[in-house]
């Protein structure tokens, strides 16, 4: 069989060519998604809350992001229509008019929140974020929660974060830089006045203080609502540790759990 010399040649030619050309092509990185220059925020939560002075309400007017992980939500009833999100430099509540909001914020999952035209607020010196301010009393303004049909227009959300660390301190450092963070208090019990007795008021919906305190005799309230699905549980008698959200009314500290799991307090009590 005879080959033709001069188009064999040219698929040879065109071969190399198209060899060179690939091999010199500049691969281009792809452009980032919509997430991933969500979850690349350009304000901290530590520096969002130095905006605010106390008692007073400020709305947010620059196109910022905030990014941090859900720490806890209305899941159990505790915490009501509203979310706590903490990023490594602090947390915040985000007041939330909705129901079920655990559904699609869940414990551990990643959101970014797009700040313009949101409002800062406090609430006993408590920090919050919303959408308004309320002035039907003009002697008590409150800041409103972002309402249901807005949450994806502030809101983005992530992905699932497997586990959650919370911050270990002792009730005596507790101050306004751990407000909204998940923290955790060792070697503690409750006040023999509030051993074996409901967090809450299931019966009449009000909410309850339970004393804590540590061996060392510092102590702190754990507040929970009547409304809270585990209000009828009793305090237990033993020492050991509490999972929490710190927070804050006035110069009172709180504690606020996520569920009756948050308390693990099994072992002897201080002497």
């Amino acid at each position: 069989m005879k080959y033709n010399t001069s188009i064999t040649c040219s698929i040879i030619f065109c071969l190399a060519i198209s060899i060179v050309f690939n091999s010199c092509e500049k691969k281009y990185d792809a452009p980032p998604s919509i997430l991933e220059l969500a979850f690349a925020p350009d304000l901290s939560i530590k520096d969002l809350r130095a905006k605010h002075t106390m008692g007073k309400f400020e709305q947010i007017t620059e196109s910022k992001l905030i990014a941090g992980v859900v720490v806890a939500n209305d899941q159990s009833d505790n915490f009501y229509k509203s979310i706590v999100v903490q990023d490594t430099s602090g947390g915040i509540t985000i007041r939330m008019d909705g129901i079920k909001l655990d559904a699609n914020f869940p414990v551990g999952r990643k959101v970014a929140i797009k700040l313009k035209d949101l409002w800062l607020g406090d609430y006993g010196k408590m920090i919050q974020l919303g959408v308004g301010v309320d002035n039907s009393d003009p002697t008590s303004p409150t800041l409103t929660g972002i309402p249901q049909t807005l949450f994806d227009q502030f809101i983005i959300k992530g992905e699932l974060v497997n586990s959650l660390t919370p911050i270990v301190v002792p009730i005596s450092s507790l101050n306004n830089n751990y407000q909204s963070m998940l923290v955790q208090l060792d070697q503690v019990e409750f006040a023999p006045s509030d051993t074996a007795k409901t967090y809450g008021d299931a019966i009449n919906k009000q909410s309850l203080n339970r004393t804590i305190r540590a061996c060392n005799g510092n102590t702190i309230l754990l507040r929970t609502s009547g409304y809270a699905n585990f209000a009828n549980a009793k305090t237990p008698i033993g020492n050991g540790s509490i999972v929490g959200i710190y927070s804050v009314f006035g110069t009172t500290k709180q504690l606020s759990i996520r569920d009756s799991f948050d308390v693990n307090l099994r072992q002897p009590r201080c002497k």
